[in-house]
């Protein structure tokens, strides 16, 4: 039966190369100074030793785009069973842990990890600057295995255009039971920003933005759009729709993530 038994080995194997299988929870880092890289999208799985035990991660972010960090234990209590998680995470942008990051939001963003019984952690992060981001997951319960994971939730138009007599919209809607607000970056041609604007949102309320009344984004002609927002992945839908009254045309720049939810774990 070696046929069968080396069949089953490979399958395994492939599932834990594309990070679907089980993962090992590895010892806490433990000070910010020792935090381990974590890549965007990837899911980390750590054992939390003692009440107000903490581990520290660290990754790249950049200044104006926007990003979630989910924490949760995914077993109850993991090391000792139910009742055991209850999660804080804090930010901060030096190695010591001393200079909480900013813009940061601690809104339960649906899907929240917070449920009777497991109060896992939320923040949601618009950086002030590009550079690292320090990631402080602490467990107030007892010992307790916990999984972080970091996903940018930016949101990219390709195309607008004023020329001529059209007119360019952009059109977001807030999926998420919450208020969250849009922040909407218009970028000429070249890349360089012509204008910003900040759009608040109702839970499941909509906004229309005229790219013309943004900045300088008039004159500009054409370019592109960005959104950024405090949410989870999926929170906002947002489109582009230039329109032309006059010739009875209009074309559509759908938004779209830069990134999705990720498999790779560790």
């Amino acid at each position: 039966m070696k046929g069968p038994r080396l069949g089953v080995t490979i399958f395994m194997t492939a599932l834990a190369l594309c990070g679907v299988g089980t993962s090992v929870a590895r010892a806490q880092s433990p000070a910010c100074t020792l935090a381990d890289y974590v890549l965007l999208g990837e899911r980390v799985r750590y054992d939390v030793t003692g009440s107000g035990g903490a581990i520290y991660l660290k990754t790249a972010v950049t200044a104006g785009r926007s990003y979630n960090v989910l924490a949760w234990g995914p077993f109850g209590g993991g090391i000792n069973g139910e009742d055991d998680i209850d999660l804080t995470l804090d930010l901060f942008s030096d190695n010591t842990c001393a200079t909480p990051a900013t813009v940061v939001s601690t809104t339960l963003f649906e899907p929240s990890p917070v449920v009777p019984g497991h109060a896992g952690a939320q923040v949601s992060i618009i950086p002030a600057t590009t550079g690292p981001l320090y990631i402080r997951a602490r467990n107030n319960g007892t010992d307790a295995q916990v999984q972080v994971v970091i996903v940018e939730t930016t949101m990219f138009s390709p195309w607008w255009f004023t020329g001529g007599t059209n007119q360019a919209y952009i059109e977001v809607t807030n999926n998420m039971s919450t208020a969250t607000s849009a922040v909407v970056t218009v970028r000429r041609a070249n890349g360089s920003v012509c204008g910003t604007t900040t759009v608040p949102l109702t839970a499941g309320g909509n906004a229309a933005v005229e790219i013309n009344g943004v900045g300088t984004c008039a004159a500009a002609l054409s370019g592109s759009s960005q959104i950024s927002f405090n949410g989870t992945l999926g929170g906002l839908t947002a489109n582009t729709t230039t329109i032309n009254v006059p010739a009875g045309t209009s074309f559509d720049s759908p938004f779209s993530p830069r990134m999705v939810w990720s498999l790779f774990s560790r």
